[in-house]
């Protein structure tokens, strides 16, 4: 059953019960015996007054009936009038709620006619936007394709602009960087030779040195000795027997003094010898550690020129050799291992332990250093507690510069090298 069906049924129902209802109550008021009302007092008094003293008492007795049955009368058809009236009210009652029912019905349908053209009119709009937001959506979808392709191609021409300026980049980059490296072999060997020149200068003017300290001593030793025999000849003159005496003794002494030379002299060879044997073994592990370092050089840069070599090709060529770059940045971070060992080594090799230095004493230091490998500043870092042990470390770093060999690194490891910490002890030297 449908929604207006229904709702026209309410609306006649409801109408019909109440016309039912009002002619039951009609039917009931009809059937019903309703007393006779008395006729009022106050009117009979006057007229019974009237006919006392006009009629006799038989006419008053059939005047009183026959205004009993014309009240009657009256009365009846007052309640017949009474009834067709309410009868008539109630068939226009009906009436009006059969044709307000009608008029009902006629509106909810009018109603429902305009929600039913009101609901096809949106379903109609709804529909439109519908097609009209699925052109709109094709539109943008086809626009935001057009847009991502011109992206997409945009995106290809700046990969390719950016790796040809990658590319140009790493070329003037390897240029920069192979000139910086004849510069800094240039200085190097620069330094290098005249550090020799200082060396041998140094090392004449040390020979110069000690030769002059033993001519002076031989002429001290000779006026002592000229002494000494001047006052023995003195002492001869005067007492024979003391001049005896004293010649034996001088002679002993003289005999002593010149055993005593000889062996300062041959501990004095010795320890030349020696040093001169730690001289030699310190250039050669230096000359070894440069040879080797050379090497590695020679090395990486064969590896730089290839890696640049591969620049010029593709990046796809860059990416095959990442594990030639990756085994280059482990070797240069041994070289940089074996540069803090070499480091190491010389400042052992220089350094003096102070007289009642307890072992077991430890102490960093910040080195500074230039590109050739000078030093430019040595400064305790974390003291050991013993400021004898401190300063002692720090001579033994200005004695054991300049490190030459880290002008033989990579450049990346030698950046690491221009400030760094280095931890001194002793007990690793087994000193």
């Amino acid at each position: 059953m449908s929604q207006p069906e229904t709702e026209q049924r309410v609306g006649y129902g409801l109408p019909v019960i109440l016309a039912v209802g009002l002619h039951l109550v009609i039917l009931v008021l009809t059937l019903v015996s309703w007393p006779e009302s008395e006729p009022e007092q106050t009117s009979n008094t006057i007229v019974n007054a009237t006919l006392v003293s006009t009629e006799t008492t038989t006419n008053q007795a059939q005047q009183a009936k026959a205004s009993k049955a014309r009240d009657a009368a009256e009365e009846a058809d007052e309640q017949q009038s009474a009834k067709e009236e309410a009868s008539k009210q109630a068939e226009r009652a009906a009436e009006q709620q059969k044709n307000a029912a009608q008029e009902k019905s006629l509106a909810l349908k009018a109603q429902q006619e305009k929600a039913a053209d009101q609901a096809k009119t949106a379903a109609q709009e709804k529909a439109a936007e519908q097609a009209k937001a699925a052109a709109q959506l094709k539109a943008e979808q086809k626009a935001a394709a057009e847009t991502a392709k011109a992206d997409a191609a945009r995106r290809a021409e700046e990969a390719k602009a950016i790796a040809l300026d990658r590319k140009k980049a790493e070329v003037e980059k390897q240029a920069k960087a192979d000139a910086l490296k004849k510069a800094e072999a240039d200085k190097a060997a620069k330094a290098s030779k005249e550090k020799a020149e200082a060396d041998k200068a140094a090392k004449a003017s040390k020979e110069k040195a000690e030769a002059d300290k033993a001519a002076k001593a031989s002429k001290e030793k000779a006026a002592e000795e000229a002494r000494k025999k001047a006052e023995a000849d003195k002492a001869a003159e005067a007492k024979a027997d003391a001049e005896a005496k004293k010649a034996d003794a001088e002679k002993a002494a003289k005999a002593k003094a010149a055993a005593e030379k000889a062996e300062k002299d041959k501990a004095a060879k010795a320890a030349a010898e020696k040093a001169a044997k730690d001289k030699a073994a310190k250039e050669k592990a230096a000359e070894e550690s440069r040879k080797k370092s050379a090497a590695e050089a020679a090395r990486k840069k064969a590896l730089a020129d290839k890696a640049a070599q591969a620049s010029a090709g593709s990046l796809d060529s860059l990416i095959d050799n990442e594990s030639d770059a990756i085994s280059g940045a482990k070797q240069a971070a041994q070289a940089a291992n074996g540069f803090v060992d070499l480091v190491k080594k010389y400042v052992g090799q220089n350094w003096s332990r102070p007289s009642g230095t307890m072992p077991g004493k430890t102490v960093t230091l910040r080195v500074s250093l230039l590109p050739t490998g000078e030093l430019v500043s040595a400064a305790v870092k974390k003291s050991s507690g013993d400021a004898v042990f401190d300063r002692s470390a720090i001579q033994a770093v200005q004695k054991a510069a300049p490190f030459t060999e880290l002008q033989q690194l990579p450049s990346g490891a030698r950046s690491k090298f221009r400030n760094f910490d280095l931890y001194f002890n002793p007990e690793d030297l087994g000193r």
